[in-house]
């Protein structure tokens, strides 16, 4: 069992222990207050919630991740994982090779690298405004089971059967709470919130939480606990189920139950990820948390912002955008630093090509022995090579002497 439970404390309007999401059930979905129907929700969002997150949501295990970089996905640390669970991101698999775990007090974020490129990834947020943003919930927790009465009154709903379906929600963060350090978003399970309001259960764990900004949708949290636990009297193990109203039940666990006289909700909680921004940039070097294709690094460099440059600008105005300028590696503001083959000597049938080559970057050279002008540029290298993070040096073995020969170089970014 992968329960975890808290001492029991009261807070006003809600109600704090914790268990965390990953029993050992094959998980099913998030749960709704409005409706027990298992496919409810269990195709892409549509409308105001369109693109807010479920294609960058893949399963790994019986749990979610969350895809945030061409190599990498972001989950959950407490269930655990294996590289032989695969992360199945839009009906392929990808390959899991290694992990890094976020060594902040109280953090239960593990962020995976996988072997081969991910085709899509999560802009991620980096700002501090998520109370009271609606935000997209995914999961893969259980389906909504029967009602919990007291008093003939419903306080909410049992956890119920498991499908192993994606499912996503809508909910509102009400608060960020902190335990052993680290920062959680908290959003409580609303009556009447609206047809998609949600609550987490088993299972849900390692899914992404989404909050619009800049008129994107960005990965602001991952899922990690619930409010436990319940019962309808004070003896016994109690129950988890998602609670609307909490007055009447039981709080607590063990031989420690405590009758709930207020009307409080329960709720769910989500790893911040904007608090462990530099684990993140320290692990990937070139984290692109806007997925603009410019490094967050890049962009502070030259910018004084890490969301600070556009890719299609030309701030230099030397022919160049600040995407190319990247690809390139040469500085988007100085309009002398430009791509280009630095020298060509010649010998013989051997021409020797200098330029300043980068070893994260994979060159390429092409030729033209006919006029520019109906010029047909021939490849002179087989494969793509790295440059020397300096001066690199290419040598053509088959230069042609009795002829012009143009040189072409391309560079690219590495696989």
């Amino acid at each position: 069992m992968c329960f975890r439970a808290q001492p029991c404390v009261f807070r006003p309007a809600r109600i704090l222990a914790l268990a965390l999401l990953s029993l050992p059930w094959q998980a099913a979905a998030v749960l709704f207050d409005a409706t027990g129907d298992p496919s409810y929700n269990t195709i892409a969002p549509t409308g105001a919630l369109i693109n807010s997150g479920w294609q960058f949501e893949g399963q790994f295990g019986a749990f979610l991740g969350t895809a945030i970089a061409p190599h990498y996905f972001l989950t959950a640390r407490h269930f655990g994982g294996d590289t032989n669970w695969g992360f199945y991101l839009g009906g392929t698999n990808y390959h899991p090779t290694t992990f890094f775990d976020d060594p902040s007090p109280g953090s239960d974020l593990r962020l995976w690298r996988v072997a081969d490129r991910l085709p899509r990834y999560a802009p991620t947020y980096t700002g501090s405004n998520e109370v009271g943003a609606t935000v997209a919930i995914f999961g893969r927790g259980t389906q909504r089971g029967s009602a919990v009465v007291t008093g003939g009154l419903t306080n909410g709903w049992y956890w119920g059967a498991s499908d192993n379906r994606l499912r996503w929600g809508s909910n509102s963060v009400d608060s960020v709470q902190t335990f052993s350090g680290a920062p959680y978003l908290y959003a409580t399970f609303d009556h009447g919130a609206g047809p998609d309001e949600c609550d987490l259960s088993s299972g849900d764990s390692g899914g992404g939480m989404f909050v619009l900004a800049d008129g994107a949708w960005q990965l602001a949290g991952i899922h990690w606990a619930v409010d436990a636990y319940f019962n309808t009297t004070n003896t016994g193990s109690g129950f988890n189920a998602a609670i609307y109203d909490a007055c009447g039940l039981y709080f607590g666990g063990g031989t420690n139950w405590t009758l709930v006289t207020d009307h409080l909700t329960s709720g769910f909680y989500s790893s911040r990820v904007s608090a462990h921004y530099a684990w993140l940039t320290n692990v990937i070097s070139d984290f692109d948390s806007n997925t603009n294709s410019l490094p967050d690094w890049w962009e502070f460099k030259y910018s004084g912002n890490i969301h600070g440059l556009s890719p299609t600008d030309d701030p230099d105005h030397d022919g160049m955008n600040n995407l190319q300028e990247w690809i390139a590696r040469t500085d988007p503001t100085n309009p002398a630093s430009f791509f280009q083959i630095d020298t060509i000597t010649c010998s013989g049938v051997v021409a020797t090509l200098t330029f300043a080559g980068w070893s994260d970057r994979r060159y390429t050279i092409h030729a033209c022995d006919t006029p520019l002008t109906s010029a047909v540029w021939n490849p002179l290298t087989t494969n793509a090579f790295p440059g020397a993070d300096g001066p690199t040096t290419w040598i053509d073995t088959n230069f042609p002497a009795a002829f012009t020969r143009f040189y072409r170089l391309d560079v690219a970014l590495p696989p």
